[in-house]
């Protein structure tokens, strides 16, 4: 079964080739990105069972499915229809142009191809440059996800395009565009309206910002009645999430007040951002997360830090958002592989939309003396 992946590993190396041709990325880039189309030879059942992220087989079965029936048929197989998520998720790999979906490390090359295009659109398209290029390429995390049967590939790409578009103040299209992450997985779709949110607060010269304190009046008026319901509706998740993780009903925690809800929020951010800590580490991949975590803490700290340099107001908006999304997620996630993996669409959408919005704004690239002019 190994041999029908080839042709999908050529699909990929033919696209960098091109690319490279075409003059769109040099050929140090056009080298990692072929070096990294490889990846899903060398992960599951390699250095971890493929049965670590059982997830994969769902989604490689169902993809093999609808490819098998036609899409069309596949799209209204009734066996898919109960799931939004799965049913979405799927037809989406399904329609991904590589030829074979033979073995579970099949999807693994259609979320390299969607890596790999995604890589050379924001170089090309985009100008990520310098460090923050280097952060995607060589992030562990994202060549790890982006290398296996999952969906993973497809929310960043539906996160950070429309980020990247509404920095570009195409807000209609950033809106469009992030519509199908309501339907495979709508808290990240939660999330990125709140970006939206609070780049409008951020930003002057729009109305949003003109009338913000007044927005934000109304909106503290309108939840402070509901805001004990929606808490304790966050609880229940939070509690379920415990227990599948096979927490104790004893050892629960539950958040009975509001200043409990900010204060377990507050604390959660940072601890999402590290865990697991190399202490709480339990297998060997858990380890090599452990200490990625460090070196993502050591990342963020140098970009924050180099934005500040150029534009303090910039640099604080995406340290707001960051916090943010990582209390809410913080709040609910327990299990240290799942926190790894919802975690890392965030890191990545923090680096370039920061660094993107720099180089709209200033011509600035972090750490890289070229220029917009």
């Amino acid at each position: 079964m190994f041999f029908y992946d080839i042709p999908n590993l050529l699909l990929i190396l033919i696209l960098i080739v091109v690319s490279f041709r075409m003059g769109l990325i040099p050929l140090w880039l056009s080298f990692f990105l072929g070096v990294f189309a490889l990846t899903p030879f060398f992960l599951n059942d390699v250095l971890f069972p493929a049965t670590y992220m059982p997830d994969q087989f769902a989604y490689f079965d169902r993809v093999q499915g609808i490819r098998s029936q036609g899409l069309i048929a596949g799209l209204l197989n009734i066996e898919f229809a109960n799931n939004t998520k799965m049913l979405v998720s799927n037809w989406m790999l399904a329609i991904i142009p590589l030829p074979y979906v033979e073995t579970i490390k099949s999807l693994g090359f259609f979320n390299r191809l969607i890596a790999t295009a995604f890589t050379i659109w924001l170089y090309s398209s985009k100008n990520l440059r310098g460090w923050p290029l280097l952060f995607v390429l060589f992030y562990p995390s994202f060549l790890l996800y982006s290398s296996l049967a999952l969906r993973d590939t497809l929310v960043v790409v539906f996160m950070l395009v429309p980020v990247i578009l509404f920095l570009e103040n195409r807000r209609l299209l950033a809106l469009i565009v992030s519509s199908p992450l309501f339907f495979i997985k709508f808290q990240n779709f939660f999330l990125i309206l709140i970006f939206f949110v609070i780049h409008l607060y951020f930003s002057r010269g729009s109305i949003f910002y003109r009338y913000r304190y007044m927005f934000l009046i109304v909106v503290i008026g309108g939840l402070t009645p509901f805001i004990m319901e929606i808490i304790k509706l966050l609880d229940f998740y939070r509690w379920a999430l415990f227990y599948e993780d096979g927490g104790l009903l004893s050892e629960y925690v539950p958040i009975n007040s509001f200043r409990e809800f900010m204060v377990i929020a507050l604390q959660s951010a940072p601890y999402f951002l590290m865990k697991p800590f190399p202490w709480e580490a339990s297998n060997f991949l858990q380890l090599i997360q452990s200490i990625e975590n460090i070196f993502i803490f050591a990342v963020l700290a140098f970009m924050f830090s180099k934005a500040s340099s150029i534009d303090k107001k910039i640099a604080l908006k995406w340290l707001v958002y960051l916090i943010a999304a990582f209390s809410i997620y913080g709040l609910v996630v327990f299990n240290f592989g799942t926190a790894v993996r919802y975690k890392f669409p965030f890191i990545l959408i923090v680096i370039i939309g920061m660094a993107y919005e720099l180089y709209l704004k200033h011509g600035k690239l972090i750490l890289n003396k070229e220029s917009k002019n």
